[in-house]
């Protein structure tokens, strides 16, 4: 039997039982857009990952006050990392390229005029700019000359300047920042979101020795940033810092860190590992759901094998052999769940682009979707619907139109 005419033979058996026909598909269409959402969601997941360790830096080692394995800023109270600690590393490690201690204090209260916003305050030396490959769109970057003189001069990231000037010149202006007054010398280049998520625009720079000494009165740093030349050396950087800090902090086993490493490449690591975790959990549970749709078609078609013997007798009264009867079943249940599947993917391009909109959920649509539709949905018609049709095809003719 030609295909066509077993595609209309199928066609017209769905057609006369729609409900039935829709109530198989509803499984489909669930499973195929959950998947589709799934994959449309862990595209935009790992494009953000990969802009977020952009934004982190290539051939960057970090080390930061504090223990764990959280990745972001210390807590403001953690004061386990030194000037000395960053001298001692810097003297020990050849090939890196730039090096720079800094501070960074959370929720600081930010002023201009009438306006008022909060960010965290960076206290800076002249290399951080090369150790993080972050100079300024506009104006200057902190001096040595500032860090000499604890000068009262500041940066601001993109958010800042947003917030408190809108579309005018920071340049030159005053700010106040924890009711101190800072000149505006340089607007930061725009960086985006941390690995972490954090907002890396919101932040107001000032030399280290300021933030030390005149801002918070502290003697201890947070962070150290190092720029690496080869990046086939992050590890063994990492490795090598952790032992010095070991050593100089009197740190043995079993007692944990006060400090914590971390390099492009773990971090990169950890992010695609918890993103294809999480991916593969949920694909699981749609693929399940898929099952549940094959096991509910398999199920209503024998209950209409059964409903329309008279129509399998008569067809074969009429000189319809066995495997036209298998084909017609067989054919019925690809039409319904490759249906279902182009609808589910459809379905779950519309839901994607919605959470896009609506939640800022980073999505990425694509044509993926669709060939896994196809072929989620075939395989669930071949496996759902070849045993029905097989009871069909089997059936005594004069029996069947008996009913």
């Amino acid at each position: 039997m030609l295909i066509s005419r077993v595609a209309g033979i199928s066609l017209r058996g769905l057609s006369k039982h729609k409900m039935r026909a829709f109530l198989m598909m509803l499984g489909i269409i669930i499973g195929i857009a959950t998947l589709t959402v799934i994959v449309s969601a862990g595209k935009g997941m790992q494009k953000k990952i990969t802009k977020s360790i952009q934004s982190f830096g290539p051939n960057a080692v970090m080390v930061s006050a504090g223990g764990g394995k959280m990745f972001g800023p210390p807590d403001d109270k953690v004061t386990t990392l030194t000037l000395d600690d960053a001298t001692a590393i810097k003297e020990s490690i050849k090939g890196i390229r730039a090096f720079s201690p800094f501070t960074i204090t959370l929720e600081q209260s930010i002023i201009y005029g009438n306006r008022n916003s909060t960010a965290p305050v960076v206290g800076a030396t002249p290399e951080f700019a090369d150790a993080w490959q972050w100079y300024a769109e506009k104006g200057d970057f902190i001096s040595d000359e500032d860090n000499a003189s604890m000068s009262k001069n500041c940066m601001l990231g993109r958010t800042v300047v947003r917030e408190l000037f809108g579309d005018q010149d920071p340049v030159g202006e005053t700010i106040r920042v924890n009711n101190t007054n800072f000149k505006v010398i340089g607007v930061l280049t725009g960086r985006g979101t941390s690995p972490m998520g954090m907002d890396m625009d919101r932040r107001v720079m000032v030399p280290l020795t300021t933030a030390m000494k005149r801002l918070f009165n502290v003697t201890y740093i947070g962070m150290i940033r190092m720029y690496i030349d080869d990046a086939s050396r992050l590890d063994e950087v990492s490795k090598t810092v952790t032992s010095i800090l070991k050593e100089r902090h009197h740190i043995t086993p079993p007692q944990e860190d006060d400090f914590r490493v971390t390099n492009t490449m773990s971090m990169a690591n950890m992010a695609k590992g918890v993103s294809r975790t999480l991916g593969t959990f949920l694909a699981l549970l749609s693929l399940i759901s898929l099952g549940v749709g094959g096991i509910v078609i398999a199920n209503i078609m024998f209950i209409s094998v059964n409903e329309r013997k008279k129509e399998i007798g008569i067809r074969r009264a009429f000189g319809a052999t066995a495997g036209d009867i298998k084909k017609q079943f067989l054919g019925e249940a690809l039409f319904v769940t490759i249906g279902g599947g182009i609808a589910g993917a459809v379905m779950g391009l519309i839901i994607s682009e919605g959470l896009a909109v609506i939640k800022r959920m980073p999505v990425v649509l694509s044509w993926e979707p669709f060939a896994l539709a196809i072929m989620f949905s075939t395989i669930v018609g071949l496996i759902a619907g070849l045993q029905p049709a097989r009871r069909a095809a089997a059936m005594d003719p004069v029996d069947a139109i008996k009913g």
